[in-house]
């Protein structure tokens, strides 16, 4: 199956468009077209799924599979262009291509180098790596992409995995998948008050020693679901507001030596697709914005899961999402945004980052839950999801389960594991058996 033989579904859209001449082109949606513009020497927005298999990986083989699950995605098989008012996709043609793992963790992609394409396949002995570039997509469709890729590639190796879970080729392209979701749910909204929802005041920061050379520091630790499922019905919460709570008592512990007008602010991202009626492959992610002053809040563990699962609730009800979903669509909906020239789109966008004062999160942690793939147990060890991380953020959480394992992933950019520390010895004093591994990066 080819793009050319499913025209006829698709050439309606105003999203993905086709033409004989040029080739095929796609929208950045509204979340992510902030992305390019903010790309520094020394900044790219990215994340990383990972898998580690029952075997070593064959790289002719991932390279078919790749140009395969390319043919499922064709919103995924694209190079960033540069129009009058806003950046763009256009489809590419060039060969894909994976390369050995080099170790350096969320390295920048060298657009150039990587023949253009937006995302970066590379291997290292049992395990496949894709880090992706968060203006193609958010980590519930780039785990989609990354299924289809396992699929393609187990079958290459004559394994035959069931395709339950898995978009496939065979399957005709969904129309729905190439419409922007913040544009298609957008709702007439108080700009004040959104702005005010939306931003917010400078956040407690995390600081200490910078490496100095690309690639950040990885402390992974896997643990059994079912036990961690245990524990989160012990305290009456989620998984993702227990290891939050976890993660921000361990932050005060290791940082929050004194007192501080600043709160300490985690930033959880939220699905949409589970709020709204999309099936967008693009990004449809925003954040849940939870905020706690451990002078205020007694440095306890109830005490922070009682503030957090609060904060997430509120922050989940409909009326909350709408604004969420509609303030993201600004760019195209205010025409003095949309026909703004992108040179000083992009001007101000930098400027804005490189010289706001403060952070506006002490750490981002983002649970993919628990992948689905029947049958994959078979082949597959486990999953893995990693964060990028900046100067301003230098801490963030990846977590994903696979087969009643969970893997929970801090990826750093400063040398102290002080957090890291406090949080396992937390889980494991639990009574959690914990299973740590680290990249080494500190030493």
């Amino acid at each position: 199956m080819t793009i050319r033989n499913n025209i006829n579904i698709i050439k309606y859209m105003k999203d993905f468009e086709i033409s004989e001449k040029h080739g095929s082109w796609f929208r950045l949606d509204n979340s992510a077209a902030v992305y390019p513009m903010i790309i520094t020497l020394k900044t790219q927005s990215l994340f990383r799924l990972g898998v580690e298999l029952n075997s070593y990986i064959d790289r002719d083989d991932l390279e078919k599979a790749l140009k395969v699950t390319f043919k499922r995605y064709p919103s995924f098989e694209v190079e960033l262009s540069q129009g009058f008012f806003r950046h763009y996709f256009v489809s590419n043609n060039r060969r894909p291509f994976v390369r050995a793992d080099d170790g350096s963790l969320l390295k920048k992609i060298d657009f150039r180098q990587n023949k253009g394409y937006l995302l970066r396949v590379t291997y290292y002995k049992r395990k496949i790596f894709v880090d992706f570039f968060h203006g193609l997509c958010d980590g519930s469709s780039a785990l989609e992409f990354f299924k289809t890729l396992i699929y393609y590639y187990l079958a290459e190796r004559g394994e035959q995995l069931s395709a339950d879970g898995v978009k496939t080729v065979d399957q005709p392209l969904n129309p729905e998948e190439f419409k922007d979701g913040f544009k298609e749910n957008y709702q007439k909204f108080n700009f004040k008050k959104g702005m005010e929802k939306m931003t917010g005041g400078g956040a407690f920061q995390i600081k200490g020693t910078y490496f100095k050379r690309e690639g950040f520091g990885l402390i992974q630790g896997t643990v059994d679901t079912k036990e961690l499922l245990a524990l989160t019905k012990k305290f009456g919460c989620s998984l993702t507001v227990l290891i939050a709570a976890i993660a921000m008592l361990s932050a005060t512990k290791a940082h929050h030596k004194g007192s501080s007008k600043r709160n300490l602010i985690v930033f959880l991202p939220i699905n949409l697709r589970r709020f709204y009626p999309s099936e967008s492959i693009y990004n449809f992610t925003s954040f849940a914005k939870c905020s706690l002053n451990p002078d205020v809040v007694p440095r306890e563990l109830e005490s922070y899961i009682s503030v957090i699962k609060e904060q997430l609730a509120t922050q989940l009800e409909k009326k909350e999402l709408d604004l969420k979903v509609s303030f993201t669509s600004l760019m195209d909906k205010k025409p003095l945004l949309k026909f703004m020239p992108l040179v000083i789109k992009s001007f101000f966008a930098k400027l804005v980052k490189n010289f706001t004062g403060s952070a506006k999160q002490t750490m981002i942690i983002s649970n993919l839950g628990n992948v689905y793939m029947p049958g994959g147990a078979d082949f597959i060890d486990n999953f893995t999801f990693m964060l990028n991380c900046g100067r301003k953020t230098p801490n963030n959480m990846g977590i994903v389960s696979y087969n009643n394992k969970t893997v929970i992933s801090f990826t750093r950019q400063i040398v102290g594991t002080e957090i890291e520390r406090q949080f396992f010895t937390t889980l494991s004093g639990m009574g959690l058996g914990v299973a740590v591994v680290s990249n080494m990066r500190e030493v």
